[in-house]
């Protein structure tokens, strides 16, 4: 590969609390749709079923709003992650994920950020400010190793 070429990467993009995240397409095992109560969904108290799997809820919005309120009771989309040691977490949407591609060198890694982040910065390892049709957006890269420590575990409901 020419070194003035940038390598580009699939990304799923989706917003919580104002914020923008983004994840690897290779991360994602799956989007859908979010099951209703009747067919297995939870979401108010972070857990999913899916055929014979049990999925726990990433509540993105709690951890960032820091408000027991901002737990939804139902979502429309569901976006399936498998953490470090192989558990199938969930992350609902109200909207379903846009796809995009990015190029690589869009990233810069990420040392520390300021409120209302603080102890959840290590979640995001790189920021990406890309062009949008008025503006551009900020988008924030999880790093899923690091969302998934044990105390993550506590985090559903």
């Amino acid at each position: 590969m020419d070194k003035n070429t940038s390598e580009i990467e699939k990304f799923i993009t989706f917003e919580v609390a104002g914020y923008w995240f983004v994840l690897p397409m290779k991360a994602i095992l799956k989007i859908v749709n979010c099951p209703s109560s009747k067919e297995g969904g939870a979401v108010g108290i972070g857990l999913v079923q899916l055929g014979s799997h049990t999925i726990r809820l990433l509540n993105l919005r709690q951890e960032i709003e820091r408000s027991p309120t901002a737990t939804p009771e139902q979502a429309s989309f569901l976006v399936v992650v498998r953490n470090p040691q192989k558990e199938l977490w969930g992350i609902a949407l109200d909207v379903p994920p846009d796809i995009v591609e990015l190029p690589l060198t869009t990233f810069k890694s990420v040392v520390s950020l300021e409120t209302p982040f603080d102890d959840k910065t290590n979640w995001i390892s790189h920021m990406a400010i890309v062009p949008t049709k008025d503006s551009t957006r900020t988008l924030l890269l999880l790093d899923i190793h690091a969302v998934f420590q044990p105390r993550v575990g506590q985090l559903s409901g």
